[in-house]
């Protein structure tokens, strides 16, 4: 074989084994990133926030049981924000009741409510 043709031959295997390395730590740095926002949406910092209900309704849920036993209730926050959250039918809420419920603010910056 000419020198010429094992030193192309040669810069082509490395090529291609480059091209896998390459695709290998894409792959890696995707893995570890969802790994990362995982954790960090895992980590909640819950606040309490008073507002008053302004519409209480059924709850339609994903199962039986949900429908059954909870509510779906609306609030409007003392700072003006309407959030909807879900109750147990057990815990009576009405119509202008004065109310508090959790904010949960998490890491990636998504904000979810509970009912207290």
């Amino acid at each position: 074989m000419r020198e010429e043709t094992r030193r192309r031959l040669e810069r082509q295997l490395w090529l291609d084994r480059a091209k896998w390395a390459a695709a290998g730590l894409a792959i890696l740095v995707c893995i570890a990133g969802g790994i990362w926002a995982t954790g960090l949406d895992a980590t909640v910092e819950t606040r309490h926030v008073p507002g008053i209900v302004s519409a209480v309704g059924p709850l339609v849920g994903g199962t039986i049981r949900a429908n059954e036993e909870g509510l779906s209730v609306d609030v409007k926050l003392d700072d003006g924000r309407q959030v909807h959250v879900m109750a147990m039918k057990k815990t009576d809420p009405h119509v202008g009741d004065r109310v508090e419920i959790a904010e949960h603010v998490h890491g990636t910056g998504r904000v979810t409510y509970s009912w207290r």
